[in-house]
């Protein structure tokens, strides 16, 4: 049976693969000093039911709230407290911008492939059992250590050494389990394969060409077997810079005219990458199936991510509800910064955003 869910995206999509020539060529990006801003009736939105779901979305702990269509602004809503440049730690949001590095590494040859063994980066694992665990397994969160205990702020010591120490719960592959410690070996992986450290790369190869000029990393410093080392956990980024990194993903990883990393593996980590959560790339949440949240044990039922919305929506999250929400049928970005919420907020601010527009791109 097709759903109306179905119906309604399908058509969406349809109509945006037609205009997907015309639209190329007319792109719009902003440049490092301006965003043009489009009334939300000329951008297709009904302006009333588009206010009421900020409204709603903004009572509910937002700090921040953007809405693009066509690269442009269309409602941008800041707490009493904000400003366009402040900087907010965005959480496991920052999982995503570490997947499009992991993809630049491979697009330049640095990382052979996602079935590269993650051992030839992580010293540690080598001529061990886990030299099984590939970049694919880091990057799905299937690599099948056991995190318990691991820190995931505040580390002293080496975070790389201490990390890859964590013992096999089972065989890579085999099981999902929602682990930032374990992707924080990922920094360490982009940073090895890249021979540089990792915030230089960021700047060159992403946050650099993007504008993204009001975006930090969040470390620590620590001390190794062999010396001081840098401790890598998050980002801290302005609205606007997200919205940024979301405008270059709905594009397939082009920005300006430049790929910044290939559509193929942009595709790839915004898809469902394995069976036992197939609402989660390569770090990065979709909608295309049912599958599970951020729990520490996959359990209950099967959901889609953000019902209600098309299935070709696809998100970079991070707790509290840092959000980069991507929806390529309708060329919309929806970016959510603050506090967290009540439950089903986030997507019931994508739906109700979705609801509101009345006509195509």
């Amino acid at each position: 049976m097709i759903t109306r869910r179905e119906t309604v995206g399908s058509l969406l999509l349809g109509a945006a693969m037609g205009a997907g020539a015309a639209a190329a060529a007319t792109e719009y990006w902003p440049t490092l000093t301006g965003w043009d801003a489009i009334d939300p009736a000329a951008a297709g939105f009904d302006p009333q039911k588009l206010g009421a779901a900020l409204d709603a979305a903004m009572a509910d702990r937002s700090s921040d709230i953007l809405v693009l269509r066509g690269g442009k602004i269309v409602a941008e809503r800041y707490a009493a407290d904000g400003a366009v440049d402040r900087k907010q730690q965005i959480a496991s949001a920052a999982k995503s911008m570490v997947s499009v590095l992991v993809g630049v590494c491979i697009d330049q040859g640095k990382i052979k492939s996602v079935n590269q063994s993650a051992a030839d980066f992580i010293a540690p694992w080598r001529g061990t059992p886990k030299a099984a665990i590939t970049i694919r397994h880091l990057l799905t969160m299937t690599s099948g250590l056991d995190d318990k205990g691991l820190a995931l702020r505040g580390i002293t010591g080496d975070q790389l050494a201490i990390n890859a120490a964590a013992p096999q719960m089972a065989p890579p592959g085999t099981r999902w389990a929602y682990q930032t410690a374990v992707f924080h070996l990922l920094y360490h992986v982009v940073a090895h394969a890249a021979g540089e450290p990792f915030e230089a790369f960021a700047t060159r190869n992403l946050t650099g060409p993007l504008g993204m000029q009001h975006t930090d990393w969040v470390t620590s410093p620590g001390q190794g077997a062999n010396g001081p080392v840098t401790n890598y956990y998050t980002a801290a980024c302005s609205g606007r810079d997200l919205a940024r990194f979301g405008l270059m993903a709905l594009r397939g990883g082009r920005w300006a005219g430049k790929q910044m990393v290939s559509a193929s593996y942009l595709k790839q980590a915004t898809s469902p990458s394995q069976p036992l959560n197939p609402a989660y790339g390569f770090l990065w949440w979709e909608n295309a199936k049912p599958g599970f949240g951020a729990e520490e044990a996959v359990r209950g039922t099967a959901e889609l991510r953000f019902d209600g919305s098309p299935p070709d929506t696809f998100a970079a999250l991070g707790a509290g509800v840092q959000a980069v929400l991507v929806v390529p049928s309708l060329d919309l970005i929806v970016i959510r910064q603050g506090q967290a919420p009540g439950p089903k907020m986030l997507p019931a601010l994508l739906a109700s955003t979705c609801a509101a527009i009345r006509r195509p791109a």
